[in-house]
């Protein structure tokens, strides 16, 4: 079969690597001019590193399982991390059990209850009920108002903005459930890993595995029409620039439901709109602005400093070289990420980078670290991305997605993270559903 995919993110990648293993024809088109989505790896002058923030766990063995087959399972590493919390003008371990009990904005019953929250969430609650609670209600029914107010709303205003009283609780189960499956039962504290080399290493390896497979990669290519037609009866039509027409057996789209209309003839506009309503996460898009600076010093001992201080105009600072190696990594720098979570159709991301960076440093960075010296940015820039997460929103009437798994239905098929369910959308993530996605469809594929 010939096979046409629609954007190369690790769910492009991964799908036409299985398919290319299979022994089916693999041609994959991205309007970007590189590799990997928003796992796409950056130039910084002195290395080269993630564009956006990446960690491995240990639980996900899915990834594991693929990077492990592309022969990359030794260049594996894994740190133990420490984790912050920002509130009140201070700065909080929250690296296990002892800092928990002394962390200072908290009374001992809120705590209990917080506690007994996070048992309650990662080994009881049904993922599925979920969907039509607001993390909101639900957070505030089990922990308390004042634990809500003080721990949670913080953090979920940064993570979700205005979106922050309409998220489902189902993302704080799948959060709680990863983030403490990533956790050791005798230090409580957190593992975590990387690829020496980034996410460039794993897109190089994964480009090398396709091409040795016969897979064809066309990046710089925006995709201009899909439309019925091909060589055989109920085939495909797939137009790029600049490569023309190509005629496929079977199209797969992976980008945003909302934007495959665009390139998509009307014939296909009703499975479109059908997509749409079976996976209603689509309908909103968590984008972000990501100020990422490359510096001479560290900035703090956390790979993860959370905030809870709304005057702070950041999500959180995420120090990568408290992860990787910086001696190895990033040639002895401090690589830190910014980010600041939006709406994709909020028109800050038109700003200009200048615009957005002051903002970043001025509300963001200076009020974490009065002393911050802009002469110890080695390189400073502001990466975006407008679709990053479908949002589960209990606006949605009917805010739960479809629970069967999606199959190989017809020659044109949306396949992409609006149809991941009780997740956070991560790489394993994908990389699982692409597998199932497969599975599911064997007689077929």
């Amino acid at each position: 079969m010939k096979v046409g995919i629609v954007g190369a993110g690790i769910l492009g990648l991964s799908l036409g690597y299985r398919l290319a293993k299979r022994g089916h024809t693999v041609e994959i088109f991205d309007a970007s001019p590189d590799l990997g989505g928003l796992a796409a790896a950056q130039d910084y002058g002195p290395f080269v590193w993630d564009r956006f923030y990446h960690c491995i766990l240990p639980t996900d063995q899915h990834l594991i399982g693929l990077l492990r087959e592309l022969g990359l399972g030794d260049e594996l590493r894994w740190t133990n991390t420490g984790t912050g919390y920002y509130a009140r003008g201070r700065f909080h371990d929250m690296n296990g059990n002892a800092d928990f009990l002394r962390f200072p904005l908290l009374s001992l019953v809120d705590k209990a209850r917080l506690g007994a929250m996070i048992v309650y969430a990662t080994r009881f609650a049904d993922p599925w009920k979920l969907y039509r609670v607001s993390a909101q209600d639900w957070l505030t029914r089990i922990c308390g108002r004042r634990a809500y107010e003080v721990f949670w709303r913080p953090l979920l205003k940064a993570k979700f903005g205005p979106f922050y009283d309409q998220i489902a609780a189902v993302f704080i189960w799948a959060t709680l459930t990863r983030l403490f499956g990533a956790r050791s039962t005798t230090t409580a504290q957190e593992k975590m890993g990387y690829c020496s080399g980034g996410y460039a290493r794993i897109l190089g390896r994964m480009r090398e595995a396709l091409e040795s497979k016969g897979a064809a990669i066309h990046l710089a290519a925006p995709v201009l029409a899909i439309r019925p037609g091909g060589q055989a009866e109920g085939g495909v039509s797939l137009e790029s620039e600049p490569t023309g027409p190509r005629h496929f057996d079977q199209v797969f789209f992976t980008g945003p439901t909302r934007l495959a209309k665009k390139a998509a003839a009307p014939a296909y506009h009703a499975d479109i709109d059908r997509v749409a309503r079976d996976h209603p996460t689509s309908a909103a898009y968590l984008g972000v602005a990501c100020l990422v600076l490359a510096l001479k010093r560290k900035l703090t001992p956390y790979y993860v400093l959370n905030i809870g201080e709304e005057s702070v105009k950041l999500t959180g600072l995420i120090e990568m070289t408290n992860l990787i190696d910086p001696n190895v990594e990033t040639k002895g720098l401090s690589l830190v990420y910014l980010p600041q979570y939006m709406d994709s159709a909020d028109p800050r991301f038109d700003e200009p980078d200048e615009v957005l960076s002051r903002t970043m440093i001025d509300q963001g960075i200076k009020r974490l670290f009065a002393d911050f010296d802009p002469s110890d940015v080695v390189y400073g820039k502001v990466h975006r991305a407008r679709y990053v997460q479908p949002l589960p929103l209990v606006r949605n009437a009917s805010a739960a997605p479809r629970a069967a798994f999606p199959r190989l239905e017809r020659p044109f098929q949306v396949l992409n993270t609006s149809m991941l369910t009780c997740a956070t959308l991560n790489n394993n993530e994908v990389v699982a559903f692409v597998d199932k996605f497969l599975d599911e469809s064997a007689t077929s594929l």
